[in-house]
């Protein structure tokens, strides 16, 4: 199953746009992935985002809102 994915390019420079990269990843953590998606209610993008800042990756804190227009 393939999972498609915009990341910020260079987080410090913001006027950069995003660039998207496509993963393939396992069923099973999809399924997860979209599971949190829907408990939480965010996006794919933040949820990925939230853990590469966890794991010592510099994302600016703006860039993990949800982006979604809420109506």
């Amino acid at each position: 199953m393939a999972l498609s994915l915009s990341l910020a390019a260079n987080p410090a420079n913001r006027d950069e746009p995003d660039r998207k990269v496509t993963l393939t990843l396992p069923a099973p953590v999809v399924r997860e992935l979209k599971r949190r998606m829907a408990a939480e209610d965010t996006t794919m993008r933040a949820l990925v985002l939230e853990a590469l800042a966890e794991s010592g990756y510099d994302v600016a804190a703006d860039e993990l809102r949800d982006r979604r227009r809420r109506r």
